[in-house]
């Protein structure tokens, strides 16, 4: 008995330690591309969009956060110049103060240096002049010229951490002070500075790619994640760790627009390639593009050039839906009812029957399938193209048409023609 409770006290112990509110921050500038990127990690998947044009004195600006109990809570963003930040959780400490008496504001002072400021440097004075007491965390800062600064709270100040390099990544332990017993590391650090070093090129892909191998699952998995192009000041957003869709927005045509405050998860559609599938080859002149999505129109583009210049149009076709995962469980669920009428054939197995219920419990909280609420859309839609070319390789997308001028969009695959 002692040894099963102490195998229910280390499990217990373990899950308290999976990852809570964790988050990654990236930036990286090469040549005219100026990247920022980040993944949001929490339990609240109220995510939402805040556009707030330019007003006297303020400039135009688009926040990312949650709605919370006392209203919208901004996380990130990015204004008209291009100047984006994002934040990331920090262990807390007491001793955090005022210690030389500098001047406060009523708000938030990130969002005082997006309403006022263009640059990094304009960031980092503001943040010497005022006292903030919002402290639980760090944030990174970029600019359109390439510039990028993680601010955080020393010992007794504010402190700027300057880029070396031509990348940046911050996770959730004082880059500042890393070697302190306060602190803690993060294999999401690692991983992504292992890919920032190893690339030969910075792009979105690169950033798809780290944020994509540094996303959580679980109690507090990633929510969204974003991209930042500050240089072109356009955003690509990913909703809940699926990097197979995205929605990209233009920061100049959301501000014309006016003020908006959108539901992040609402402005995707579930949108995946079925066939041909990636890399496939087709000996054929023709060939049938199928989809999934819960859109009602949708435009496919399909080339020999990565451009995608030539639009189709879908036509909606029936399709059943698939009991696989539901099967899967049920099977699960009698095999545990099964080996639960053994073991309490036995009283002394009735504990060996509670862990294995704790471990299935843990087990299912990480699992996708059950933590997203996002289920996959099961309304498929074909259309046919004509008229390829043989021995050629054709890159397709399909791009999905929301409400507000705002689609979502699919990964590119490809597809190759042999001789026929």
């Amino acid at each position: 008995m002692r040894k099963y409770f102490l195998m229910i006290v280390g499990i217990l112990c373990l899950y308290n330690l999976l990852p809570l509110e964790a988050c990654t921050v990236i930036s990286a500038a090469e040549d005219d591309i100026i990247l920022g990127g980040t993944n949001k990690d929490w339990h609240n998947i109220n995510t939402r969009i805040k556009v707030i044009p330019a007003s006297e004195g303020k400039n135009g600006r688009i926040y990312f956060g949650y709605q919370v109990s006392q209203g919208f809570q901004n996380v990130g963003g990015i204004n008209e110049y291009g100047l984006w930040y994002d934040g990331a959780s920090l262990p807390e400490r007491y001793d955090v103060a005022n210690y030389f008496q500098k001047p406060t504001i009523q708000g938030e002072l990130c969002e005082k240096a997006l309403e006022e400021c263009a640059t990094v440097q304009e960031v980092i004075d503001l943040y010497s002049t005022y006292y903030t007491s919002h402290w639980d965390g760090h944030s990174m800062w970029g600019d359109s010229l390439g510039n990028s600064v993680i601010i955080e709270f020393g010992e007794r100040d504010v402190v700027f951490v300057n880029r070396q390099g031509n990348y940046q990544v911050m996770t959730n332990f004082y880059v500042s002070d890393s070697t302190d017993y306060r602190w803690y590391n993060s294999y999401r650090f690692k991983v992504a500075s292992y890919l920032f070093e190893n690339a030969s090129s910075i792009s979105p892909i690169l950033f798809k790619t780290i944020l994509d191998e540094t996303h959580q699952h679980g109690v507090d998995p990633t929510v969204f994640s974003n991209i930042y192009d500050l240089k072109n000041r356009e955003i690509y957003i990913y909703n809940f760790h699926n990097y197979s869709e995205v929605v990209k927005l233009n920061v100049d045509e959301e501000l014309q627009k006016g003020e908006n405050y959108y539901n992040l998860p609402e402005l995707f559609h579930q949108v995946r390639l079925s066939s041909p599938i990636d890399a496939e080859a087709i000996y054929s002149s023709s060939a049938t593009l199928t989809w999934y999505g819960n859109a009602t129109n949708y435009e496919v583009y399909y080339s020999d050039n990565p451009e995608l210049l030539t639009s189709e149009h879908g036509v909606l076709k029936d399709t059943n839906r698939n009991n696989q995962l539901s099967f899967l469980f049920g099977s699960m669920s009698i095999g545990f009812m099964f080996v639960g009428s053994i073991c309490f054939r036995k009283k002394r197995n009735r504990m060996l029957l509670i862990v294995i219920i704790l471990l299935t419990s843990i087990t299912a909280c990480s699992l996708d399938s059950i933590t997203s609420p996002y289920h996959p859309s099961e309304i498929q839609y074909t259309t046919t193209v004509n008229d390829l070319q043989p021995n050629t390789v054709y890159y397709w997308k399909v791009i999905a048409i929301g409400e507000d001028g705002i689609n979502s969009q699919s990964q590119i695959q490809v597809f190759v023609t042999g001789d026929f």
